[in-house]
């Protein structure tokens, strides 16, 4: 193991479950710990297991500035309607966010006015959705 990785605890993980996981002695404790796809899922939970199945049948993983694939158009599409969906209800950003301190009025501003779009496709798909 190199010296640069280090471990805040000695507890070996054997299984999870939801918020639940148990080490290789047996002993279950409350994962407050878990990694960033875990915090807002749980552990092994059904759906996700069901859709990485899915998704690795058909592959695991690509760049897509250099291979595109429909599932990533798509959240575009979906990203974009919820920031011009917000536009055209001309719903006011949330003052803690036009001053920008944790960078949020950025992010605001990039689901409704993105940057150079990723391929074409992207952009006429963005430029010709229905109000």
């Amino acid at each position: 193991m190199a010296r640069g990785v280090g471990q805040a605890h000695e507890i070996f993980v054997a299984r999870a479950s939801n918020a639940e996981i148990w080490d290789v002695e047996g002993r279950r404790y409350i994962d407050f710990a878990g990694g960033i796809a875990v915090l807002n899922t749980g552990h092994t939970r059904p759906e996700i297991v069901d859709a990485v199945k899915a998704q690795l049948d058909q592959f695991s993983h690509t760049c897509f500035q250099v291979l595109a694939y429909e599932g990533y158009v798509e959240l575009a599409e979906r990203l974009n309607a919820l920031g011009t969906r917000r536009l055209r209800e001309e719903e006011p950003v949330p003052e803690h966010r036009r001053r920008g301190g944790r960078g949020n009025a950025v992010n605001d501003r990039a689901l409704v006015q993105p940057a150079a779009p990723a391929c074409d496709r992207i952009h006429r798909r963005a430029t010709t959705a229905a109000p």
